[in-house]
């Protein structure tokens, strides 16, 4: 049981507890101071008992139907179906019996009504295809744009002659040699470069400084930590504490600080 769980559940309201409360065996207990017992309470004088079914009396019961009914008006539909034939010999009827002899089956037709109400699409594979008149040519020149530009090639294709690709224009060769080549653009002159509104540092090393063994948490290569016992036996906290007298409600009351942990180390 933690010191903060003891202060948030255990606590009086004055910082202290009791016996009774840290004890998690159900052995320990605090002597309550015995009260005398009294019988009354002010609970009747305040609160009047209300008048109940009981105490009034009990009144005649009522009769369901009060007035009288027609004959036969509580009768079933099958009380009334068996009126007729109350007394008399009713036989079942006789049940339907299938011939044994099957007809000879009419001959197959294959044609049912759906196909005299309903004609189905019929394949036009015998329809005639009707080939288009060519249209007359009119008198007069008839020449598109490509095959006016197509007409030249065409004529040394026929011919047998391709003509071939235009030379592609060089400038002179000396001039370009003459020049040193410098690779500077026009563009930079008009275009400075921008500057950088911060110059970059270039990262400080800091000199490496050893921590100081004042942590607040102990390690095993510390001179302040503790070996942890072999075999740790759990008690109630409550065996832990010295005898001392009751307070004045007869409850042993102790500092919710002082609350021992009920480990002990064998």
């Amino acid at each position: 049981m933690t010191t903060l769980h003891t202060i948030s559940s255990l606590d009086y309201g004055d910082g202290r507890t009791c016996v009774c409360r840290i004890c998690v065996c159900g052995k320990h207990r605090c002597t309550d101071p015995k009260l005398p017992f009294f019988g009354e309470t002010t609970y009747r004088d305040e609160y009047v008992p209300k008048s109940t079914v009981r105490d009034i009396g009990r009144a005649r019961p009522s009769t369901v139907f009060p007035m009288k009914a027609d004959p036969g008006h509580f009768k079933t539909t099958k009380q009334e179906a068996w009126e007729p034939l109350e007394g008399k010999i009713v036989r079942p009827a006789e049940s339907f019996k299938p011939r044994t002899v099957l007809g000879e089956p009419l001959p197959f037709n294959a044609t049912t009504t759906h196909r005299n109400d309903f004609p189905g699409h019929l394949p036009d594979h015998q329809r005639a295809r009707y080939k288009q008149e060519p249209l007359p040519k009119l008198k007069g020149t008839y020449e598109t744009t490509n095959q006016a530009m197509q007409e030249p090639l065409n004529k040394h294709l026929e011919a047998g002659e391709m003509p071939k690709p235009p030379q592609p224009f060089r400038g002179d060769a000396t001039l370009l040699r003459s020049l040193p080549f410098d690779a500077m653009a026009t563009y930079t002159v008009d275009y400075p470069p921008k500057e950088a509104l911060q110059q970059p540092r270039p990262p400080q090393k800091q000199p490496f400084e050893s921590m100081p063994d004042v942590r607040d948490f102990g390690t095993t290569h510390s001179e302040s930590y503790k070996v942890p016992p072999h075999r740790v036996r759990r008690v109630c906290p409550a065996s832990q504490l010295a005898p001392r007298p009751p307070s004045v409600d007869g409850h042993y009351k102790l500092s919710v600080y002082a609350i021992p942990s009920g480990e002990i180390a064998d």
